[in-house]
């Protein structure tokens, strides 16, 4: 009787393993959470650079997840450069395919690609690296750019951050524009679904990707929450498998039994900006009525802020006092001096700053010495809000007068594209870029409409750069920009910090990404599944 019964048993197992595998699996899908971007569009050249198609599209040159060195894994499987550093080829993988059948990817789609992101309606952020750059098909799988000016950081532009994704031309000429709005053909192993505007992204797995790198699950649904407390509440209550949150939030998800997953690299800088600040002879555009362009205000308004307090309140004690907004110890110009001067310079000083303030005849001599902090959002930077409260909190106790001026981020890109944003506010140097790159961004005309800061020394260092190729004497150059930069209190740097995710680990196991992208994460096809 005993042994039938097994019979039967096993014969019902057989049966049931039978069905299962007759069954389809069951679709898996990842549910990440983070701030809207500036911009929802899927015309990647007009947005500032914070692109929320990075899971579908690809560069010509991509990161290694752990280094976040530059490497292959993109969209050419080589390049070179001449040995003035104007001309760049690359050659492009014969294999890449875009999707939904739109072909494979040639040179002919770069030079469109160029053609789309530098044309007039462009807003993208460090656009001024492709700025009279002429791409040529040499032949289908290559294709060289040629510079106006020697690029020794070209790849820069090509890279996660950089400023030129790959479109299909073959789309583009059937569809038009309206074929990139409505279903954008990308390279990646996931594929666009739908936008929702307001709510977020959906992608797919690419069954059989070219690169023989297939995702791990199915689906990968971003969902934008601009309320951090609300997307706190969706991973409580495990709605979401991936967020993006203020370090401030963070303890509580750890505590509730939720991971923490860090970039490989520090990529991220924080900064505040004094925008407006336009010193050099002649400019016509100058608003005199701001108050720092005192550099007494300047330097005592740097003195006013308890870095050590933003990176306990704002990062959970998780990151670093940053001497140089820009610099870093990776890219030429690193001045290890300006990181032991910063606490004589820049140390939290109330007295200093009453002193500089009473100097400078604040508020007395000023027509309007109100100081107006902007409080945006931005996606990978879910606290600019809380900075820009401290911000005031510290302002407030050292004597100024100051105001909150809330604000999206788009339309703080027009204003500071018409220069016009006369405030002071959060900036992020997301991932840390290379030198000549930042401070074209933030410190030089040759990074105008968008930098915030000129005068006459740096423009004069800056002339020597951009055309210089001696490594040792471009390190020399960008060093002196750095610390006229330090020594004008051009700006007020905060912290360096690692870009950090909180996963659900029933769900999520594993994720390794380099923090070489705008919102700090990419590399979405190697999220591990935790079964």
């Amino acid at each position: 009787m005993f042994a039938s019964k097994l019979v039967r048993v096993a014969a019902i197992s057989a049966v049931l393993a039978s069905a299962a595998a007759l069954m389809p699996a069951q679709a898996q899908t990842i549910e990440m959470v983070m701030s809207p971007p500036a911009v929802e569009t899927n015309r990647y050249w007009n947005t500032p650079g914070d692109f929320a198609l990075g899971p579908s599209m690809q560069g010509l040159v991509g990161h290694d997840p752990v280094t976040g060195a530059y490497d292959n894994s993109g969209l050419a499987e080589s390049w070179s450069h001449n040995d003035d550093f104007t001309e760049w080829t690359f050659k492009l993988k014969p294999e890449a395919e875009f999707h939904f059948g739109w072909g494979p990817v040639t040179a002919a789609d770069v030079v469109h690609s160029l053609a789309l992101h530098t044309g007039p309606d462009t807003t993208l952020n460090g656009i001024s690296q492709l700025e009279g750059a002429v791409a040529e098909a040499i032949d289908e799988h290559t294709v060289k750019f040629t510079l106006p000016a020697p690029q020794v950081d070209f790849l820069f532009v090509h890279g996660g951050r950089g400023s030129l994704v790959i479109y299909s031309k073959a789309q583009f000429d059937k569809e038009g524009l309206e074929g990139y709005d409505a279903k954008p053909a990308g390279t990646a192993n996931l594929q666009y679904v739908e936008r929702n505007i307001g709510q977020g992204l959906t992608f797919e797995k690419v069954e059989g990707h070219w690169s023989g790198q297939d995702a791990q699950f199915d689906r990968l649904e971003l969902k934008f929450v601009a309320e951090p407390a609300t997307t706190l509440a969706q991973l409580l209550s495990k709605e979401a498998d991936i967020v993006i949150l203020p370090r401030e939030l963070q303890g509580d998800a750890l505590d509730a039994g939720f991971e923490a997953i860090p970039s490989t690299n520090a990529s991220n800088q924080t900064t505040m900006l004094f925008n407006g600040t336009f010193l050099l002879p002649g400019y016509d555009g100058l608003d005199k009525t701001l108050p720092w362009l005192d550099i007494r205000i300047r330097e005592a308004i740097n003195r006013s802020i308890d870095r050590q307090a933003v990176i306990d309140v704002l990062y959970d004690g998780r990151a670093e006092i940053l001497p140089v907004f820009g610099m870093d110890p990776r890219h030429e110009g690193y001045v290890p001096e300006l990181a032991e001067r910063f606490e004589a310079a820049y140390g939290y000083d109330l007295e200093k700053a009453r002193a500089l303030m009473a100097e400078a005849g604040y508020p007395e001599n000023f027509s309007n010495p109100v100081i107006p902090i902007l409080s945006s959002t931005l996606a990978g930077n879910p606290e600019f809000p809380a900075m820009a409260e401290l911000m005031q909190v510290f302002l407030d106790e050292a004597g100024f007068q100051t105001e909150i001026v809330e604000m999206d981020w788009a339309s703080l890109g027009g204003l500071r594209s018409a220069r016009e944003a006369k405030m002071f506010h959060p900036m992020r140097n997301l991932p840390v870029k290379p030198s000549a790159v930042g401070i074209r961004n933030y410190y030089s005309a040759t990074g105008g409409p968008r930098n915030n800061y000129e005068d006459e020394v740096i423009e004069g260092l800056m002339e020597k750069y951009m055309v210089s190729i001696d490594l040792e004497e471009r390190n020399e150059l960008a060093g002196g920009i750095f610390t006229r930069v330090f020594e004008q209190y051009a700006v007020a740097p905060l912290a360096s910090i690692s870009a950090e995710v909180i996963v659900n680990p029933e769900t999520v196991r594993e994720w390794t990404f380099p923090g070489t992208t705008s919102v700090g994460v990419s590399h979405f096809g190697s999220i591990v599944p935790a079964n």
